[in-house]
């Protein structure tokens, strides 16, 4: 893995820790002064990194999004199969400082309890809200069950394909990944932001921005306060499995 030396910097007025590229202090808001350098895709290992992994993660979206050949799920799990993939190339390469984060840093019951119940409500929410939208304005109520009854245990292949693989893959990419990288050339505060919305880019509709985003900055804040990535894990599988469940229930298959 290709190493940078990276020089420490301070601010002059308050001492506190800037990086690469700041140009105010985030601790008392004072300019910096111009021998902090700046950061550009040419001159920082992360920053290409960050657009590299990014680049191919949303190729691959696009491509599933604006092809047909996707549209069973026959072939929509050798995407998952594929995105599975580069990420962990990409883990591996960044493992030093994932390895860290995939631990149970402090665990507390209460903690995950309270993750797990906002994550059942949020996505109740959420579900209702759009689905209510989907109907008023667009005519349609989509259920994404019709995609997996054909094959044999239907509603396990729906849980993996919905809830189980993004909710490890995807906080893997961004939160573990991604977010590494960044911290290297951002505060930690634009990181949580940062990784919000290209996590809620990458999903490719305009109109899920309006939960996406704020679903990004609280998982972010879960990472960056506890310094690991189970509870995102826990709160993306459990509001992605509530929404199967309410698919299931509104199918009639529960």
């Amino acid at each position: 893995m290709e190493e940078e030396l990276t020089i420490p910097h301070t601010c002059e007025e308050c001492q506190h820790s800037v990086q690469d590229g700041d140009h105010y202090c985030y601790n008392c808001g004072a300019h910096l002064n111009e021998q902090v350098v700046t950061v550009n895709i040419f001159n920082n290992f992360s920053l290409r990194q960050v657009f590299l992994f990014y680049f191919i993660y949303l190729f691959i979206c696009l491509l599933v999004k604006h092809t047909r050949w996707f549209d069973s799920y026959d072939r929509l799990f050798w995407i998952e199969i594929a995105l599975a993939a580069v990420t962990l190339h990409f883990a591996w390469r960044n493992r030093k400082s994932l390895f860290p984060i995939l631990r149970f840093n402090n665990f507390k019951w209460q903690v995950f309890l309270g993750v797990i119940i906002f994550a059942a409500a949020a996505s109740c929410i959420v579900n209702v809200t759009m689905r209510q939208v989907n109907v008023s304005f667009f005519g349609a109520d989509v259920n994404y069950f019709n995609a997996y009854k054909l094959y044999f245990f239907p509603v396990a292949t729906m849980i993996y394909s919905i809830a189980v693989i993004p909710a490890i893959f995807e906080e893997v990419a961004f939160r573990g990944i991604m977010y590494n990288y960044c911290e290297n050339f951002l505060d930690e505060r634009l990181v949580v932001a940062v990784t919000a919305f290209l996590f809620a880019i990458m999903h490719l509709s305009l109109l899920s921005l309006v939960w996406l985003v704020p679903f990004g900055f609280f998982i972010g804040h879960l990472r960056r306060r506890y310094n690991t990535l189970w509870y995102g894990i826990f709160f993306h599988f459990a509001f992605n499995l509530t929404a199967v469940v309410i698919d299931l229930y509104k199918g009639g298959q529960l």
